[in-house]
């Protein structure tokens, strides 16, 4: 069987590195990476493109025989200026989008944020069908690349939004762990790269969704119900006992 080849933009960012380690370590026999990269090419053994979000030609080139784009590109600062955000949050996803749709590209798995609706009180399990309520310009531009999402959609390119919680990398449990009042949205680095691995895997007959990106921890931000059934993600941790664990033992 031939395995599907995923290029995937913004792989230096904070949560590309966490994934290629669990790639690595889980799920290379399931397909294959393609890296793209807009100005320092990654040191590692995988195949690079470079691509620039504002040339929708450079992004065509890169998206050459792939079949799923990953794009975690952004800017990625929750407290942004609006014109900070306009080139990489809204002009860079459209082109990523279209340049997809242009290129027969199967599927893009698009980066959004629980941002998207950090309006709603904790407490509440948002669902994947709940109106989006962002606080900050940069939720704002997450909503905006979810709308995108369902109108590539219906233009016959699947798309799949993962609404990312605050992201738990093995490398900085603590640091999270200890400067977080509240872990609802936490995802953890194993679950984040089964979540994004099922949906590159997902079959080509799902078109949309808008999926929880957290982990199934005790108390829930996001509903997890709809996520599971969608495309079987099943997840490990719980950020409650992972951060309770580590409180712990150190003291």
């Amino acid at each position: 069987m031939v395995k599907k080849k995923v290029l995937v933009l913004g792989a230096t960012g904070r949560i590309g590195p966490g994934f290629l380690e669990e790639y690595f370590r889980n799920y290379r026999k399931d397909y294959e990476l393609i890296l793209g990269y807009h100005r320092t090419k990654p040191e590692n053994n995988l195949e690079s493109r470079k691509i620039n979000l504002s040339d929708i030609e450079s992004l065509k080139k890169a998206m050459k025989e792939i079949d799923v784009v990953v794009n975690l590109a952004a800017n990625s600062n929750q407290n942004a200026e609006f014109s900070e955000l306009i080139e990489p949050n809204l002009i860079g996803a459209y082109n990523v989008f279209q340049a997809a749709l242009d290129s027969k590209v199967k599927r893009v798995v698009f980066a959004s944020s629980v941002h998207s609706i950090r309006g709603y009180e904790l407490g509440k399990e948002v669902k994947h069908d709940d109106v989006p309520k962002p606080i900050t310009f940069y939720g704002a531009t997450k909503v905006f690349g979810e709308a995108l999402c369902h109108v590539f959609s219906e233009k016959g390119l699947s798309c799949l939004a993962i609404r990312i919680g605050a992201y738990l990398p093995d490398k900085e449990r603590e640091v999270v762990c200890y400067t977080r009042d509240f872990y609802d949205y936490v995802i953890s680095q194993r679950d984040f790269a089964q979540l994004l691995s099922k949906c590159i895997l997902a079959p080509e007959k799902i078109k949309f969704g808008i999926l929880s990106g957290i982990s199934n921890n005790k108390r829930k931000y996001m509903d997890l119900k709809f996520t599971k059934e969608l495309v079987g993600y099943n997840p490990e941790d719980d950020a409650f006992e992972i951060c309770e664990e580590i409180k712990r033992r150190e003291k």
